[in-house]
C-alpha cells in the first residue's frame, strides 16, 4: 500500500534533483554529481569537495531544508573519494566516529548529519558507526564568529562516553563542512586524550582559502 501511494504522488509530483530541479528519480543527479571535484589532502585533511557550487547547495538541501534523501549521494560521494586516495588506507580503520550535535540541536533538525554520512560510509566499508563522542554544550553557531572566538567557543565541548570505543582504536572522523577546523580539531583532541591510537579527519566538503 505504500509503494503504491508513493508511486501515485511520483505521479503527480515526479522527483526532482534537489540541485538543478531536474526530474530526475535520485534526490541528485548525475549532471550535479559530475560537477563535483574532487579535492587533494591538505595538512592532514581530507575533504571530498570544494564547498561551493553543486555541493555547497546540496549540503544546505541536506542539512538547513531536511533533505535526508541527499544523505546516500553524498556519503556515496565520500566512498569514491576514499576509494580514490591512496593516502588514507580506509583498511586500517577500527571505526567511523560522527562529530555529533548538541542533543537540543540534532532534536531541532530531527538529524545529525554528519551521523547519516558516517552510516553510509560504514555500510559500504563494513565498519562500525560508534557514538562515543558527546558534545556536552550547545554552543554558538560558528557561521558569524571570527576564528580565534570560534576555538574559543568550542574548547571543552565535547567528551567520551565509552573509552572502549576509541582506546587504542584508530578512527575516522566524519563531519560536513571544514572551515576552520575548530571543531574537528577539539573533537580529534577529545578522543586521542581518551587514547585513540590515530585520528583520520574527513569531510563532505572544504571552505575554499582566501
Amino acid at each position: 500500500m505504500k509503494d503504491f501511494f508513493n508511486s501515485l504522488l511520483n505521479l503527480v509530483f515526479p522527483p526532482k534533483c534537489e540541485v538543478c530541479k531536474k526530474d530526475t528519480p535520485e534526490p541528485l543527479c548525475t549532471d550535479c554529481f559530475s560537477q563535483i571535484q574532487f579535492m587533494k589532502p591538505s595538512l592532514g585533511i581530507y575533504s571530498a569537495g570544494s564547498y561551493e557550487g553543486v555541493l555547497r547547495s546540496a549540503i544546505h538541501r541536506f542539512k538547513f531544508a531536511g533533505r535526508k534523501s541527499l544523505a546516500t549521494p553524498l556519503g556515496i560521494l565520500l566512498v569514491k573519494y576514499l576509494s580514490h586516495t591512496s593516502t588514507l588506507c580506509i583498511e586500517e580503520i577500527d571505526s567511523v566516529i560522527p562529530v555529533p550535535l548538541h542533543r537540543k540541536r540534532e532534536q531541532k533538525r530531527g538529524f545529525n548529519q554528519a551521523n547519516l554520512l558516517a552510516e553510509v560510509i560504514s555500510k559500504y566499508f563494513g565498519l562500525p558507526t560508534e557514538h562515543a563522542l558527546e558534545r556536552t554544550r550547545d554552543t554558538k553557531p560558528h557561521f558569524n564568529l571570527p576564528r580565534k572566538e570560534r576555538f574559543s567557543n568550542i574548547k571543552g565541548a565535547f567528551m567520551v562516553s565509552s573509552r572502549p570505543a576509541v582506546q587504542d582504536k584508530r578512527l575516522l572522523l566524519v563531519d560536513d563542512i571544514y572551515t576552520t577546523g575548530a571543531t574537528i580539531f577539539e573533537c580529534s583532541k577529545t578522543l586521542k586524550l581518551a587514547g585513540a591510537k590515530r585520528v583520520e579527519i574527513l569531510t563532505l566538503s572544504r571552505t575554499p582559502m582566501i
